[in-house]
This record gives C-alpha cells, structure tokens and sequence, in this order.
C-alpha cells in the first residue's frame, strides 16, 4: 500500500468513525437516562459539575470501534493484524463495555471494578499480543523475555495504561482528548516510511476517530461523560495500539506520563494519609490547576499540549532519548503537583 493512499485511508477512516461515534453518543445518552446511568452533583462531593449528566460515553465510542474494525478487517483494510489478535482487541473492548455498563448503572466496589480490564489485558496476551522484548539500549535488535515475564508485562502495561486514564477523568475532555492524541501520535508513527505499518495505522484512525467523534459532547461545559467503560478504554486502546505496533511502548508512555505520574502521586498521598488508595479524593493535579484559579478549559488545554508535544519529542528521539524524556516528565509532574499543593490554594486566594 502507497504511504499516500495510506494517509488518505486513514484520515477517511478517522473522519467516518468520528461521525459514527458522534451519532453513537446522542443515542447513547438517551439509554443512559432510560437505565438512570446519570452523574448526579452532590453536596460536599469533589464533582465540579452542577446539573445532572448522563454516563455511556464510552458506549458509544465501544461501538465505534467494534462495527469500525469488523467492517475494515472483513475488507481486507488490517495487514499485519492476525485474526486471532483482532478478536483479542474486540474480546476486551466488550468486556470493557459490559463492565463499565454495569458500574455506571450501578456503581460497585474497586475489587470488583477492577476485575473487568483485568479479564480484559489477560484476554490480549492469550490472542497473542503481547510484550515479547525490550529494545536493546547497547545494540540492535531486542532483549527477549520468558513467557512467564512477558505475560506479567502485558498485564500490568495494559493495566497501568487503563488505570491512568481512568484516574484522569475528573475534567471535561481531558481523556477524551488525551486518547485522540496519543492514538494520533502512534498513527503518525505507523504511516511513516521507518514504521510502516498500514494494519496498526488504520486501528489507530479508528480509536482517535471513535474518541474524537464524542470530544464536541465532552467538552466544557459537557453534555455526557464517559463513564467507566469510556475512561478505562481510553488507556486500554492505547496500550493495545502500543503494544499491537511492535513495542511503540515509549510513545504511549510519553503521551501517558503526566497522568501516571500523577496517579502515583495521588496514591503515595492516601497511602500517607491513611485512606484507601481507592477512594476518590480532589488530590489530582487536574484539580489543583483548577484549584489555583485556573480556568477549566485552560487547565485541559494545557495538559494536552504537555501530552502533544511530550508526544511529538518522543516521535524523533531513539530508546534512550525516549526514556529520558519520560523520566523527566515524571519529575516535572512531581515538581508541579508539590507546587500546587503547596502555593495553589494561596494564590488562588490572592
């Protein structure tokens, strides 16, 4: 396939699966007011909303995904996707449907939430996608991994990726457009003459597509919200994509680290505290920029741009530059939310 009838491809593909997702989504809210999967504003809660909105975004966006990429594979559109892999990726984007169906019906406790990405990450490395090496640092080629470590490293990769997300959704469209970047940015990878890869390019269209199709209703002042099922697929995707494009782990991670930083963060903060490191809390960074008298919009656009071009660095950068570039985000992430924490309620104040 010619890289210019590639980008063509991708970029028709990225504009039907937005319309698609966008149509999805009106229906979608329209379940979630029938089945009461609404987000209620209530007193002394961290919600920073105030009118009732419906949940299901992320069925919509589901179902995006699966008739998308039913209908490309069918027509021959995923080279170097097997079978047995698409059926793995679809296997899970419906685990995570029914999961975050429920939850947002009927919300459950974290040990049972968990169980459905979960189920879902052990389903992709039993459909054979999975994380087979680590680029050798010292030489060509990759370091190779037990079956044992291997299986474990899928798991958890996929797992970080869902849960980073899933803790990120505490602003209008701060996921939805970080999902719209990252598979962005590893579609722009995989359309390149150095990693061309029409299969995985084609995939990522389809999940920025589904993802950007519903961004119109999430923004601020939003119309839906995701849900569980739409906040946790974000991640999930994305750490499919990376993995599905032989290990482009580093880019996904670029775009990620800021808000898996930041989960780290959060959590290291309860455990301190001595709450559950479950329980919701307005210790996020998204929160604190809000805190600081940031207006909403601003502190989602400035997260994105930290992503974009966290993103576009790492697209230019070998192993070592990459990994560089994500600990240094780790460390500025760090640096932030102490400052946050520590001046934000002041000059909030002033």
């Amino acid at each position: 396939m010619d890289q210019i009838i590639l980008i063509l491809l991708v970029t028709f593909v990225a504009v039907l699966s937005a319309v698609l997702s966008y149509s999805l989504s009106i229906a979608s809210a329209r379940w979630a007011h029938r089945l009461h999967a609404l987000d209620e504003p209530r007193e002394n809660s961290r919600k920073i909303h105030s009118k009732i909105t419906p949940l299901f975004g992320g069925v919509g966006i589901g179902l995006t995904l699966l008739v998308s990429s039913i209908i490309l594979y069918v027509n021959g559109f995923f080279p170097g996707i097997t079978p047995i892999q698409l059926f793995g990726f679809i296997s899970g984007v419906l685990i995570l449907l029914v999961g975050g169906m429920t939850d947002d019906v009927k919300p459950r406790p974290a040990w049972v939430q968990i169980l459905f990405p979960m189920s879902a990450s052990v389903v992709i490395y039993l459909t054979g996608t999975g994380i087979l090496q680590i680029t050798n640092p010292n030489g060509i080629g990759g370091i190779p991994f037990p079956e044992w470590f291997s299986f474990l490293a899928t798991v958890l990769w996929l797992l970080f990726a869902t849960y980073a997300t899933k803790l990120l959704d505490g602003l209008d469209g701060l996921v939805t457009g970080m999902a719209v970047i990252g598979s962005g940015m590893i579609g722009a990878l995989t359309v390149s003459t150095a990693y061309f890869q029409p299969g995985v390019a084609m995939l990522s269209a389809v999940i920025g597509g589904g993802f950007f199709g519903f961004l119109p209703r999430n923004l601020h002042p939003a119309k839906q919200f995701l849900g569980e099922s739409g906040s946790t697929l974000a991640g999930f995707t994305l750490g499919f994509l990376a993995i599905v494009s032989s290990a482009k782990i580093a880019i996904a991670l670029a775009v990620l680290a800021i808000p898996i930083a930041d989960a780290g963060c959060v959590v290291y903060g309860r455990i301190r505290r001595g709450v559950k490191i479950w329980s919701g809390d307005d210790t996020h960074l998204h929160f604190r920029l809000l805190k600081s008298g940031i207006p909403h919009r601003t502190v989602v656009f400035l997260l994105w741009g930290f992503s974009f071009f966290a993103g576009v660095i790492a697209l230019g950068l070998q192993t070592r530059g990459k990994v560089f570039l994500v600990a240094t985000l780790v460390v500025f992430t760090i640096l932030l939310s102490w400052f946050t924490t520590k001046y934000g309620k002041r000059v909030s104040s002033e």
